[in-house]
């Protein structure tokens, strides 16, 4: 039976003709959708004859699909329905950005509303059609009897049992033992057995005088070696394998939001936060009017956070306490570290008024740090951030046990992991750890995630007080 790495190709034009088919009958419907169902809804300067829209697709087929390519690609690997769908919404995204860059330069008056419709199609299209052909592809690995047999070695190879499992076109054999002089020829009887086509080896499975005559040994047998770096040695760090020194080597870095990662989320924190401060003036007017007419003192109130690279910034909020309640807080604080608490909270804090309790259930008041947004010192989505007596109560209680200070390698946000996992509800300890843990993981998936939960959250105002 040939293998699945020489059937692959195959699997691969099957993804590319359904991409192609979801792009062309997506581009067929938005047609009928912009000049026949909703014509009369959006005047056309021009109608184009639907010969001409289909040579128009045609042409567009080869960008979608280098579009595809570069965001969800065609590799074989386990990916969840929702993670899927988040990835053809960039891919859609950035396409139709791109288009209609491409319309503004070359100052063409092709309909804008047929690439809004294809943009909602392209969406159902290539969700549907991806999701049915993976389907299709892993029926026929298992008919086929055509998997791809993989060897884990090491010692701790059980844990990541899971993980592999999760590969439908892999069948994974485990090797739980570290290589010895005379356990190599066995291994090598049992690879060729087993027609073992891929062997991942764990970090100290292997003494060097080992590894590299068994990597020699692979190589010529056609088979690939990869390896699981040390978990002690990259824990809390995301790896990028660098060769700008001329030499493969493992970077750690603590900040996964950089370089084009950044413009991205900057680009979207800048549209997103001007498109919400629009659509919500009516509301931040009735609730300014509000707040004036149920008690002295200024509408908004900035209150100093420590934000990105421990810097001091003024965080914006609705007034939701009466004027001068800062002089109450001296004995709040103290009462806060009697009780060795980290964030200072109150679920009865006698200083709220009656409108700043319903603003704060909703989260209300956290609305103008859009404005924060819209400055560059807040993100949508990041670590709360906070105030220097918590930076120092961080400092004392958690220094030795937290790397606190990763927090500050990104933007805070108006919302994060601690909102959406309980709020004021956690323990100090644990909203510290939710706030690590994003900076670690950190990427537009999860921001996704974490604005769609938001909603959840608020409506529903768990932990808010």
């Amino acid at each position: 039976m040939e293998h699945l790495k020489n059937k692959n190709i195959y699997f691969v034009f099957l993804l590319i003709a359904a991409d192609c088919l979801a792009f062309i009958l997506s581009f067929i419907f938005a047609y009928y959708f912009r000049f026949y169902i909703f014509a009369n809804l959006f005047q056309a300067k021009t109608i184009y004859s639907f010969v001409d829209t289909i040579y128009l697709s045609l042409i567009l087929v080869p960008v979608w699909i280098f579009f595809v390519h570069f965001v969800i690609g065609y590799k074989f690997f386990y990916i969840s329905k929702f993670n899927l769908f988040i990835k053809i919404l960039k891919t859609t995204t950035s396409f139709v950005v791109f288009i209609f860059a491409l319309i503004f330069f070359v100052k063409s008056d092709y309909s804008r509303m047929l690439f809004v419709f294809l943009f909602f199609n392209l969406i159902i299209f290539s969700f549907v059609f991806r999701y049915l052909i993976k389907r299709i592809i892993s029926y026929l690995i298992f008919r086929l009897n055509i998997r791809n047999n993989l060897l884990v070695i090491g010692k701790n190879v059980r844990k990541y049992k899971k993980i592999f499992n999760n590969y439908y076109s892999n069948k994974v054999f485990y090797y739980p033992y570290t290589l010895t002089n005379a356990t190599v020829q066995n291994l090598q009887f049992l690879i060729t057995k087993k027609e073992i086509k891929e062997v991942i080896i764990m970090n100290y499975s292997a003494k060097e005088e080992l590894f590299l005559p068994l990597c020699d040994w692979a190589l010529e047998n056609d088979i690939d070696i990869k390896m699981i770096p040390n978990e002690v040695q990259t824990s809390g760090y995301n790896i990028i394998l660098d060769d700008t020194l001329g030499i493969p080597v493992i970077l750690l870095i603590s900040n996964p939001v950089r370089d084009f990662d950044y413009f991205v989320k900057r680009i979207f924190d800048i549209v997103a936060s001007s498109v919400a401060l629009v659509l919500l003036s009516p509301l931040f007017l009735v609730v300014a009017i509000i707040i004036k007419m149920e008690s002295k003192g200024p509408v908004f109130f900035a209150h100093k956070r420590i934000g990105y690279d421990e810097k001091l910034f003024a965080c914006y909020k609705f007034r939701s306490m009466r004027e001068n309640a800062n002089k109450e807080l001296k004995e709040i604080k103290e009462d806060a570290l009697e009780k060795k608490q980290t964030f200072l909270k109150l679920k009865e804090d006698p200083r709220i008024t009656k409108f700043g309790h319903f603003i704060r259930k909703y989260s209300i008041d956290e609305l103008p740090q859009l404005l924060n947004v819209l400055k560059g010192e807040m993100s949508i989505v990041g670590p709360r951030p906070i105030v220097k007596w918590e930076l120092d109560q961080i400092k004392k209680l958690y220094q030795n046990s937290y790397n606190y200070k990763k927090m500050f390698k990104v933007l805070p946000g108006i919302t994060g992991l601690w909102q959406v996992s309980g709020r004021s509800l956690l323990e100090d300890e644990k909203r510290l750890e939710l706030e690590i843990f994003y900076v670690d993981n950190w990427s537009l998936n999860l921001d996704l995630k974490i604005m769609l939960k938001t909603v959840l959250v608020v409506f529903f105002h768990k932990g808010a007080f």
